[in-house]
């Protein structure tokens, strides 16, 4: 086995497809998803696990940096092909290795593993000695690592009317309801179309009191990714007007639901609803396994995924970090402490520090 460190942009194009296909890849995986934090000074590189010319496994690291300090960042992973977990351990210790070359003061890992059976997580792993001094739990929270998956399962579906009747009674009326309401599905493809539908969620966030990337941050992401095939940007449409939007992303055999917005008016066109599907339905229609609704939102938003998805994958014991330079690392602690009330304006000041 040899392990390969690398941005090298054909090796690059070759992980992305590995990871498309790849059952326990995730979006948070991809090279576009990761080039997106350069609009915060960070960079990233890909460890890629070969056999012969074969990649079996790796993980990609955000290189996080503000003023003095620096973080080595793997939000998901490392992984690998089912048959390859005794690589598993190599590619863990490598985490602290790599970062103690960057000389950053703190890094961490999420291992996507669960009790609950799907072939996208683990559901065994091998003796890991590379975690003997890691300790349990994230301190670094500015890039996101997944928790789990909230899954909605086709096994049970042959078409689609067997789809929509794995829902729950509540769920299917709703869907049903949303399609006799005139609404026109759209591909947002232009810039000037993923603008529009991104100010949509934009104005959700905002409406709803949360974080979201700036436009112009975001923008070479979207545009990329939708150019490249591996997400759609779904808008749903009442006489050409925008009612709402959903960005969604394909890795792992599956498509995520990323972020969406809906227009709030009455009577209520049910958008959210119409897109949900309209995502779910073309997983289904590409032959993926499934899809993934995402974990996480506002109370209201979290139950409406739950009524989708059959099971929540919730990871276990996934969380791993190492402490590096520990006087460092307790200065950053305090200074967080008095930021992270206000993540838009630690995401400015970050946005600011690039190196």
């Amino acid at each position: 086995m040899e392990l390969l460190f690398t941005k090298d942009v054909e090796w690059l194009k070759k992980w992305d497809a590995y990871i498309l296909k790849e059952n326990r890849g995730i979006h948070l995986l991809l090279s576009d998803w990761n080039k997106s934090f350069h609009s915060y000074g960070f960079d990233f590189e890909v460890c890629i696990c070969l056999e012969d010319t074969k990649i079996v496994g790796g993980f990609v690291a955000v290189i996080a940096k503000a003023f003095v300090f620096k973080f080595y960042i793997v939000p998901f992973g490392p992984i690998v092909s089912s048959g390859y977990e005794n690589q598993l351990d190599t590619l863990i210790s490598n985490v602290s290795y790599r970062a103690k070359k960057y000389y950053c003061c703190y890094c961490h890992i999420t291992l996507p593993y669960s009790t609950i059976v799907n072939a996208h997580v683990f559901n065994n792993l091998p003796e890991l000695p590379a975690l003997k001094n890691a300790k349990e739990g994230h301190f670094f929270k500015f890039v996101y690592s997944s928790n789990g998956l909230n899954w909605v399962d086709f096994n049970n579906a042959t078409d689609e009317e067997s789809l929509i009747n794995c829902f729950k009674v509540n769920m299917r009326r709703n869907i049903r309801s949303s399609e006799r309401k005139e609404l026109e599905l759209k591909y947002l493809i232009t810039e000037d179309e993923l603008k529009l539908g991104y100010d949509l969620c934009l104005e959700n966030a905002k409406n709803n009191n949360y974080s979201l990337r700036e436009w112009s941050s975001f923008k070479e992401t979207l545009k990329n990714m939708v150019a490249n095939g591996s997400a759609k940007f779904l808008g749903a449409f009442h006489g050409n007007i925008i009612k709402g939007a959903t960005f969604i992303i394909k890795s792992g055999n599956y498509y995520t639901y990323i972020l969406g917005g809906t227009v709030k008016e009455k009577p209520d066109l049910l958008a959210g609803h119409f897109l949900q599907w309209q995502a779910i339905k073309l997983s289904f229609v590409e032959g993926l396994s499934g899809y993934n609704i995402s974990l996480g939102g506002s109370s209201g938003v979290v139950q409406l995924k739950n009524n989708y998805a059959d099971k929540q994958l919730i990871f276990e014991k996934s969380k791993y970090h190492w402490v590096l330079k520990p006087n460092y690392f307790k200065v950053y602690l305090l200074l967080e402490k008095k930021l992270k009330s206000n993540r838009k304006i630690v995401s400015r000041i970050l946005s600011t520090l690039k190196k």
